[in-house]
Parts: C-alpha cells; sequence; structure tokens
C-alpha cells in the first residue's frame, strides 16, 4: 500500500487488496447503509434509505496538490438538504497523525468542487450555504489509533485564539477496539466482515471458525457471496473450485464440514506471499523515517522468518529513525 507522502497528497494505491476488498463492499449502498447506521448511529442517518444516497466515483485535483482520489464519497439527501459523507479508508498498520490536514483537503476540494458548478446568481444570494460534510474514517490496523480527531490540535498555539481558530473532527471507527459482543448483535454482511478482520492470529481464527460459520450461512445468497469475495481478496485468494466448495458447504450447514473446509483454505495460503508481504510492509514503514539502504532493504526481503519480520514490523512502527529501527533489531551490523 502507497503511504502518505508528508510534503505532499498523492493519489492512493487501489491495488492493495485490503483496500479493493473494503472499497468494493462500501461501494454498496446497502452495506454503507448499515455501517453508518449502526458503526456512527447520528439520528437522522436511521431514517436514511438506499434511494437517498448517490455515490460520487470522481477524483479531485486541486492547484495545489497532486492528483489525489477520495476513497468513497456519499451524496446524501435528507429532510433537512443535502450533505456529503467522506468515507476514507485507513487501512494501514500505522498512524497517520496528519489525519486532520489531509481530511481538510479532501473536504475543501469538495467544497470547491461544488462551489464552481453552482450557478453563479445562486452564489451571491444571501441564503447561500455549502453543504455540511462529515468526513468518517474506518482503521483496521493491529496497532491503536493514536492520531488526533480533531483539526485544531494540529494547528500550533491554537489555544491562543479561541473560538476563531479552524476546527473540525473527523468520525473514527477502529474495527480492532470493536468488542466481538459490540459486532455480535446484528448479523449484516458488515459486522461479519469485521467479525473476520479482527482476528490477527491462526488460533484467532481457529477457535471463531464455528460461530463465523454459523453467522455467515445464514445471511441472504449476495450477502453470503459478498463475504466470500471480500475473504478471497483480503485473507487468502480462492480460485473457482476453492469458492465453490466453500459455498456448497455453508449451504449444506454440515457444521463439522465447513469448519473443515475453511480451515483447509486458511493453512493452504502461500507462505512465501505473507513473508513478501510482511517484509515489503516493513520497508515501506522504514522509508517513512529516510533513506533505507540497499543492503537493509535486501536483508529485509531476505528474511524468511514471518514472526521475526512482524517484530520487525511493530519495530518499524514505533521507531522515531532508521537508526532506532536498526538498534532495536539489531541490524547496526550490517
Amino acid at each position: 500500500m502507497n503511504t502518505y507522502d508528508k510534503d505532499s497528497i498523492q493519489k492512493k494505491d487501489t491495488d492493495n487488496p485490503h483496500d479493493k476488498g473494503y472499497k468494493r463492499i462500501f461501494s454498496i449502498k446497502k452495506n454503507f447503509l448499515d455501517f453508518i447506521k449502526k458503526y456512527i448511529g447520528l439520528e437522522w442517518m436511521m431514517a436514511l434509505e438506499e434511494k437517498d444516497l448517490e455515490l460520487i466515483d470522481k477524483e479531485f485535483i486541486t492547484d495545489q496538490f497532486d492528483t489525489y482520489e477520495s476513497d468513497l464519497v456519499y451524496k446524501v439527501y435528507t429532510k433537512n438538504g443535502i450533505i456529503y459523507l467522506f468515507f476514507l479508508l485507513e487501512l494501514q498498520s500505522y498512524n497517520d497523525f496528519s489525519m486532520p490536514f489531509r481530511l481538510l483537503v479532501y473536504m475543501t476540494a469538495i467544497w470547491i468542487d461544488y462551489f464552481k458548478n453552482c450557478d453563479k446568481n445562486e452564489r451571491r444570494r444571501k441564503d447561500y450555504r455549502l453543504p455540511a460534510i462529515m468526513p468518517i474514517v474506518l482503521h483496521n490496523g493491529e496497532q491503536n489509533w493514536t492520531a488526533s480527531c480533531s483539526f485544531s490540535q494540529m494547528i500550533d498555539h491554537a489555544e491562543l485564539f479561541g473560538k476563531y481558530v479552524v476546527d473540525f473532527e473527523y468520525a473514527l471507527v477502529s474495527v480492532n477496539k470493536l468488542t466481538e459482543s459490540e459486532i455480535i448483535d446484528s448479523n449484516t454482511l458488515i459486522d461479519n466482515i469485521f467479525l473476520a478482520d479482527k482476528k490477527r492470529t491462526r488460533q484467532e481464527w481457529t477457535d471463531g471458525i464455528t460461530e463465523l460459520m454459523r453467522r455467515i450461512r445464514v445471511m441472504d445468497t449476495n450477502d453470503l457471496n459478498e463475504w466470500i469475495t471480500w475473504f478471497s481478496n483480503v485473507i487468502r485468494e480462492l480460485n473457482a473450485k476453492e469458492r465453490g466448495e466453500l459455498i456448497e458447504q455453508l449451504k449444506k450447514g454440515d457444521e463439522k464440514g465447513m469448519c473443515s473446509s475453511f480451515e483447509r483454505l486458511l493453512n493452504k495460503e502461500k507462505a512465501e506471499g505473507k513473508l513478501e508481504d510482511r517484509a515489503e510492509a516493513v520497508i515501506e514503514l522504514l522509508e517513512d523515517l529516510g533513506e533505507l539502504s540497499d543492503t537493509v532493504k535486501s536483508y529485509i526481503m531476505e528474511q524468511n522468518d514471518l514472526e521475526l519480520l512482524r517484530k520487525w514490523h511493530k519495530a518499524a512502527a514505533r521507531a522515531e529513525s532508521i537508526e532506532e529501527f536498526e538498534r532495536t533489531v539489531g541490524l547496526l551490523q550490517i
């Protein structure tokens, strides 16, 4: 996954399987409504129907910044007028502490686009208003989200200006902070994706397979297919035969059979792919800190101990410099 460049806003790479899997799911209005009604839960959201939502699929470009892609923008028609929900998928393993500023840029781009496309006479009216924009961030990283949710906290000496300082907050939903009891009180596609995405270890998958399979198999056919597509995009790529066998087992309802089938799919995940992905994630974090030598890059990419790479990944996420990382993991001699 491309990281956020601290010196410019860059177009986000959506080739990452996690990004593609989640973006596909939330591009379906029904799923987005289920999400905001349960996990955001503002009163006015509860009356929304699919017909009230319009997915805006476009790129916003400004003179000051590079081209970038807004993750999802929904235009929402409420009884009080039009609002926009800007939905940003933050599917990285580390915090982006510039998130409030990043969101401000995106929101401003939406307002500029809206303003430029309004009739000039309409803009001159005293009662002319820009539409409200609510920014929502979905985070699924292993680390807790500790970045500020308030824009004013990025402003130096904001306390000196009181009400005159620019400020807003974004709604944050962090998957790893959701409790299982919060998730399982309903049985939507989004709930079961979150339930699966919280599982970080093989043991967690093994311990929770039976309950997860029971929940998935009672979903309607469309949701069942979407969950399996998400699983194939994010957790373990399935070929047509594997996908068909899993669906058949789920429909049969043979608890022992479907759990065994699911465990086999998990166990067939390519170790080489996991190693490479983890090594690249370590390098990606380190390159945010400075210039990484080819020697260290090669050493990381050649590592074949997945558990050690996980430890290096955590160390890289915590490090303030490449030198600190190297000291922590004992690479200074390289």
